[in-house]
């Protein structure tokens, strides 16, 4: 029995994904263009995809790499290696060669997944069998039949589904492994301190490859929401997408929001709804923050976390619509446990500045 009690903790990501396709089978999960797919429309293709990479010998803990702009098929890829306890590296295609072969070389896929435009850049640095996005990916999938060992090859939920890659000021990318628990708690965390519904949508404009997309797009098709692929920052697109979908995070980063709130004010279309927009307030000017938060009508995300940590640890603090922030302190987030320490490792007192050390479920599981 206790054998029984430990296996049902062990939730993979696939798994939970799959449930709730079946519970919402008929609604909308990814839109991308015209392209439409309900959740059980999404199960099916994935569950082909899953197959697919099967076939061509993809084991569990294996790499598949994905080159490509955001659009439908990365999130495929990255629900299908859940399916089967393949690792999905996304690679940033901003990079330059040395920097992708870097990137490549750290993580060895037995596979990668490249959009055409992006395939020369690929292939000039790695030798890895490819399935390019297109005809080649879709002529693939529509031969293939679900593959019966899918969700049943990952039974700990410590294994990894994707490497999003980090280098901050350190140089080089480093490769951060998130495993299938830590998505799922992602996911939980995210509709808990952003108190979102199990229908609000996400526009994923922001690169796949950044945690921001990544991890709200897997989060949303969790819940049973509506994923909106946009191949980045196309405002009118967005604007006209946010008159139809309601919204829970509208992601909006330092540097975009100019251009945003030009067309906001030239279209104010009617909104379905946004929870909450924004991220990064300090990287904000302040004025900024209020015209936003005033043309949507939405509190602003005083955001502080991290590709290793996801949306924690201090993302527990929103500056109201219309409001210029004078102070951009954060609060903790629900979920996690924050210490500020000195150089040996020793918390110190109230007030004193120090280094932060996370802990919680959220957290990658290393480099």
């Amino acid at each position: 029995m206790l054998t029984e009690v430990s296996r049902a903790g062990r939730a993979d990501l696939y798994s939970i994904f799959r449930t709730r396709a079946q519970d919402c089978a008929g609604d909308l999960a990814i839109e991308d263009g015209s392209k439409r797919l309900t959740c059980a429309e999404l199960l099916g293709r994935i569950d082909r995809l899953a197959a697919v990479f099967l076939a061509r010998g993809v084991a569990p803990g294996d790499r598949i790499a994905i080159l490509s702009h955001n659009r439908s098929e990365y999130l495929e890829v990255e629900l299908a290696a859940a399916g089967i306890g393949a690792i999905v590296a996304c690679l940033n295609w901003r990079l330059a060669p040395d920097e992708l072969w870097h990137c490549i070389d750290l993580v060895e896929p037995v596979l990668a997944v490249v959009e055409p435009e992006l395939s020369e850049a690929y292939r000039a640095v790695a030798s890895t069998p490819c399935l390019t996005v297109g005809p080649d990916l879709e002529t693939a999938i529509a031969g293939a039949g679900p593959d019966p060992r899918t969700g049943t090859m990952i039974d700990d939920p410590e294994a990894g589904l994707t490497i999003l890659y980090t280098s901050g000021t350190t140089g080089l990318p480093k490769g951060a492994l998130i495993s299938h628990r830590a998505h799922i708690a992602r996911s939980m965390a995210f509709a808990a301190q952003l108190a979102l519904d199990p229908g609000d949508g996400f526009i994923a404009w922001a690169p796949m490859f950044h945690m921001a997309s990544t991890d709200h797009a897997l989060a949303t098709v969790l819940r049973g929401g509506t994923v909106v692929l946009v191949d980045g920052l196309q405002p009118a697109v967005i604007n006209e997408a946010l008159s139809r979908h309601r919204i829970g995070w509208f992601v909006m980063m330092p540097g975009a929001l100019d251009v945003f709130i030009a067309e906001r004010r030239a279209n104010p279309l009617p909104l379905k709804g946004i929870k909450v927009c924004g991220a990064m307030a300090d990287l904000v000017p302040p004025h900024q923050i209020a015209e936003l938060t005033a043309l949507l009508d939405t509190p602003y995300l005083n955001s502080f976390g991290a590709t290793e940590t996801g949306l924690p640890p201090g993302t527990a603090d929103l500056i109201a619509p219309g409001v210029t922030p004078d102070r951009l302190s954060k609060r903790i987030s629900a979920f996690c446990e924050v210490r500020l320490v000195d150089p040996d490792d020793r918390e110190v007192p109230d007030g004193t500045p120090g280094e932060m050390a996370v802990r919680g479920p959220t957290l990658f599981s290393g480099y």
